[in-house]
């Protein structure tokens, strides 16, 4: 009955009248989605508007069809949008409210911060994995989108990327049916409903997820989530999300949206911490704060990463050991463990009791490629993701550990980040400084941030490939420090790979 009346309403109607009707009747559009698809094909209809820039169906049968629709709807949009303007005049997260909600059947935690929160999701699956099947979204990737889509840290194959894309497709046409050409569906949104769609296959226990830079425009947060952790908060994505630390934790703190059993905060600079605690007050959520009721200590350095342990409560987790570099990661690796604490405590219904030696064998285990990742010992070559001076700090606290100085340094970062704190940070420990851009269309560099910092007195040299910057690297014996954004670390991947 309700599929004749939708049949008879589509043949009357323009698609953004059905679209009308349906929320006038308070019908799930995913409950019909594929009869409407059937209607389309036999109609031939899929968009009123019919520019070239409209988002068109397309059977997806290949990998790079499959990434292209992620960012389809972004892309359309892009050039009718401010890039200065805040996430909250650009970015739609009620667009994908109801999807993602809907498809929130397994528990959840939801992982934001400035720096760190993919490693923290992945230390968290690594360790829930000793009795569990998780899932875990994450991103950027390094070399491979599918490195997103995760179970159990398997990557999702090829086959079922495609396959899940192309389920999802009519979901997202559908969505974007009834949009003006200036508004986009996230691909943080498109991504998240392909994560929960394979997840569903996989019948995981229990879902990771990594924000994208924020929170509160973030489609990740639609999706439903039992717990919430909120990494150190830097000036970071400062365009998007303001230009103060209390802007910035503002944003990320709608995380916590109301329905959380428990939130978890990194360590944080006071007023980041006023900030989240008040949310968590106003809204009723039990908190715990990292120096508080859980922390790392007696952090060494070993010659497999970095050995600690972690104290929660009154329980000791002794000589845990990550082949990770940096104090840092031994913190991150102590908030993950707090949560996890909490989650098994609520997936068995008793008090978690964990097996040491079953934490120490995933942790060992941890890799995560392009985060102080040591490509070569000699001649030593550090690779790591970072955009900003704050992150600097980490990078030069493991240099100082390993006995690096007198560096090549490569900065690759575009001209809308921090790429001149990079280079005053790294200055007193590098021989050279040289600049680089990634192939990315969608990233700016320019030779102008050369011109920058010559004004400033910071010689650097511009090269206009990562290639080149490796090239010209390498011709001296000098120890190689190369920082910089996602799609440079990606290239760096994969020229080393080839090498």
């Amino acid at each position: 009955m309700l599929q004749q009346k939708l049949w008879k309403q589509y043949d009357q109607t323009l698609h953004k009248e059905l679209i009308s009707y349906l929320y006038l009747h308070s019908v799930r559009k995913y409950m019909i989605l594929k009869y409407l698809e059937n209607c389309r094909l036999q109609k031939g209809i899929y968009m009123n508007n019919t520019s070239e820039t409209s988002l068109q169906f397309h059977k997806i049968a290949t990998r790079k069809e499959a990434e292209d629709f992620v960012y389809a709807s972004y892309l359309r949009a892009a050039s009718h949008q401010d890039y200065a303007a805040k996430d909250a005049r650009k970015r739609h997260p009620e667009l994908t409210r109801s999807l993602l909600w809907q498809k929130s059947v397994t528990p959840c935690i939801v992982v934001t911060g400035s720096k760190g929160k993919g490693s923290v999701a992945n230390m968290i699956s690594r360790i829930l994995q000793t009795n569990y099947t998780v899932g875990l979204m994450t991103s950027p990737h390094i070399t491979d989108f599918r490195e997103r889509f995760r179970v159990n840290d398997t990557m999702i194959n090829e086959t079922d990327f495609c396959r899940l894309m192309a389920q999802i497709q009519p979901e997202i046409l559908d969505i974007a049916s009834d949009l003006p050409e200036s508004v986009c569906i996230s691909p943080m949104g498109i991504q998240a409903d392909l994560a929960l769609t394979y997840f569903s296959e996989k019948h995981t226990d229990f879902n990771v997820l990594e924000c994208g830079k924020g929170a509160k425009y973030d489609d990740v947060n639609n999706v439903r989530h039992d717990y919430a952790v909120i990494n150190r908060i830097f000036l970071e994505h400062t365009r998007e999300l303001g230009d103060t630390l209390t802007a910035i934790a503002e944003d990320k703190s709608h995380v916590i949206t109301g329905e959380q059993k428990c939130v978890y905060f990194a360590e944080q600079e006071p007023e980041v911490l006023e900030v989240l605690q008040r949310r968590a007050e106003t809204l009723h959520i039990p908190y715990k704060i990292y120096g508080r009721d859980f922390h790392a200590e007696n952090i060494r350095y070993t010659c497999f990463g970095m050995q600690f342990d972690v104290e929660i409560g009154d329980n000791i987790y002794a000589d845990l050991q990550i082949p990770l570099l940096g104090e840092h990661q031994a913190k991150n690796c102590a908030l993950a463990l707090a949560v996890c604490v909490d989650v098994l405590s609520d997936l068995r219904r008793e008090s978690a009791v964990f097996s040491l030696p079953d934490i120490r064998k995933n942790l060992s285990l941890l890799h995560w490629p392009g985060r102080m990742e040591v490509l070569r010992s000699k001649p030593f070559v550090l690779l790591d993701a970072c955009i900003n001076a704050t992150s600097c700090e980490n990078v030069k606290e493991v240099l100082r550990h390993l006995g690096v100085w007198n560096c090549t340094v490569i900065v690759g970062i575009p001209e809308d980040k921090d790429y001149a704190g990079v280079v005053r940070s790294m200055k007193g420990m590098a021989n050279r400084i040289i600049l680089t851009r990634s192939g990315n269309p969608h990233y700016h560099f320019s030779q102008k941030q050369q011109e920058s910092l010559a004004e400033e007195d910071i010689g650097t040299i511009w090269t206009d490939s990562v290639k080149q910057a490796l090239t010209l690297a390498g011709s001296c014996p000098d120890p190689i420090v190369i920082l910089g954004t996602t799609s440079v670390i990606s290239e760096v991947e994969q020229i080393f790979q080839q090498s």
